[in-house]
């Protein structure tokens, strides 16, 4: 039995989520609040959601538990055999796990209109006074956070700028081809798509990646070939 243990809108279910029903997984999806914490670390010591479950066995880490799932169910693989191939996966999912994590999470809950959208959806779910807490302290601590890493430190006309030239990288990239690598979908397309959905909230980041048809056709490329849920709620 797979359960996938998850935190509301953390762009890293999507990868999971989709490797899964592209393999015809069935699975059960279990949702953790943020209130929860203490349960999730006596769950998962390491604390990281979203985290796999298989027979009792956590597999914590989004990409530990990708290349679990590629590990055990083998069929309809997601990442490539050829040693080149592989490792172009690898560092696609890196940038979008490193990099453009942090331009979503940014953008997503801390700028102006987009907080105010997305942080009640994330919290809706949790006690009547996490509800009220959370909206207020969010979005400081994921600035500190950005800050640290660099993106935090730069102003909303500069990251857009930074948003518009990765976007172009991934549309320049589908020139003549399907997907990021090789000629069939891997897990180098689900984790920047995952990216690129959560970029969609942010409404500055939402109209960029309108602008890029060859990104937009990928993007439901992807959906049609992964969003076929074979998942039970918990």
């Amino acid at each position: 039995m797979l359960i996938l243990h998850q935190f509301h809108l953390s762009p890293y279910n999507q990868k999971l989520q989709r490797m899964l029903n592209y393999k015809g997984i069935p699975y059960t999806e279990k949702y953790w609040l943020l209130g929860e914490r203490k349960q999730v670390r006596a769950m998962n010591p390491v604390g990281k959601l979203p985290a796999l479950e298989h027979d009792g066995k956590i597999v914590a880490d989004s990409t530990d538990a990708a290349h679990y799932i590629e590990e055990q169910f083998p069929h309809s693989p997601m990442i490539p055999a050829e040693p080149d191939l592989r490792g172009q996966v690898h560092v696609f999912e890196d940038w979008a796990d490193e990099s453009l994590y942090f331009y979503e999470m940014h953008l997503r809950f801390t700028t102006p209109g987009n907080r105010e959208r997305n942080i009640p959806r994330m919290v809706e779910h949790e006690n009547r006074f996490l509800r009220w807490l959370l909206p207020r302290v969010i979005p400081g601590g994921i600035a500190r956070i950005t800050a640290t890493q660099g993106i935090g430190r730069k102003s909303i006309d500069q990251l857009l700028i930074d948003v518009q030239r990765h976007v172009r990288a991934v549309d320049d990239l589908l020139t003549g081809a399907d997907w990021l690598v090789g000629n069939r979908i891997t897990l180098a397309d689900l984790a920047v798509f995952g990216m690129f959905q959560a970029l969609q909230d942010a409404d500055m980041a939402a109209d960029i990646i309108t602008r890029f048809p060859r990104v937009c056709s990928w993007l439901q490329r992807i959906e049609q070939n992964t969003g076929t849920p074979t998942s039970q709620p918990s």
